[in-house]
């Protein structure tokens, strides 16, 4: 019979090496585990303490500030809006019976804004009939007259609608206009109109017509290129015709006596609005000062 020595009551070899592992570095071992669960009782601590830290006096500041910013965001917001342009309104568009089964356009446009000016495509929607495309403008906290006049339409209905298209937005220049535009512009816009009368009693050939006689005066100290007069009968409070005239140049303090026929021979007018149109933020409009 194999003779099978057994140390240490039973324990094989192996557990009486570790057992004698223990023995040796028992006291390394217990310092080993007791600085691992203070190690992962700091840990703990500084978990909470910079949980506190953060929450009270790093995360808290800032979160609590971003109502403030959504706040300042939506002023910033509200502000460009308010510093953006208000859109431009028209009047009720007047389409008027000419001569030769004709049709003339007019409507009045206002800009409200006072400093921004805008340039833009312009035509007239006459039950589905476009007229021709137009160039228009409007200056700053100002109305005008846009026309069309002598379209011949297919159906001879009276109806409009005014199409504007690709408008685009200028703000004055505060250099440009010595950071005055409406001081600006007073000084420029010295039009006068003297003697308006409408009357019928004008013959050619064999019609008797209607016809605008009135004086336009430049009292201004500039003169410009293709001054645009618009003129305007009104029948109590309703235009009832209108045209368009274009002059070549007007120079500054220089007065033009001016006729207008109206071939329509048009009753009961009770007054004439004229109107003077001069693009005096372009500095193309302007006559050249040397030789005047």
């Amino acid at each position: 019979m194999a003779n099978n020595h057994v140390i240490g009551s039973g324990l094989t070899e192996q557990e009486l090496q570790m057992a004698s592992f223990w023995v040796r570095n028992r006291y390394l071992l217990g310092r080993i585990g007791h600085g691992t669960l203070a190690a992962i009782g700091i840990i703990s601590w500084l978990y909470v303490f910079w949980s506190l830290l953060d929450a009270y006096a790093i995360s808290y500041p800032r979160e609590a500030r971003i109502p403030t910013r959504i706040l300042q965001n939506q002023l910033t917001v509200d502000g460009l809006n308010a510093s953006a342009p208000k859109q431009i309104t028209p009047s009720q568009i007047s389409v008027f019976q000419a001569t030769e089964k004709r049709l003339d356009f007019l409507v009045e446009i206002i800009n409200p804004n006072t400093t921004w000016w805008a340039e833009f495509d312009y035509q007239f929607d006459n039950a589905g009939e476009r007229t021709p495309v137009r160039k228009g403008y409007v200056l700053p906290s100002s109305k005008r007259y846009l026309t069309e006049l002598g379209y011949e339409s297919k159906s001879q209905n009276r109806t409009g609608r005014l199409i504007v298209e690709n408008i685009q937005w200028h703000r004055v220049d505060p250099n440009a206009v010595g950071r005055d535009y409406a001081a600006f512009a007073a000084a420029r816009l010295q039009f006068r109109i003297d003697e308006p009368t409408y009357t019928r009693d004008l013959t050619i050939g064999t019609q008797v017509v209607g016809q605008s006689q009135f004086t336009l005066v430049n009292e201004s100290a500039y003169g410009y290129w293709n001054p645009e007069i618009t003129v305007v009968l009104f029948r109590g409070g309703n235009p009832v015709a209108a045209t368009t005239i274009t002059r070549n140049d007007i120079r500054p303090g220089e007065s033009v006596p001016m006729k207008v026929n109206w071939f329509e021979n048009i009753a009961g007018i009770s007054k004439s609005d004229i109107r003077v149109d001069v693009n005096i933020l372009n500095p193309k409009a302007y006559l050249p000062t040397s030789g005047i």
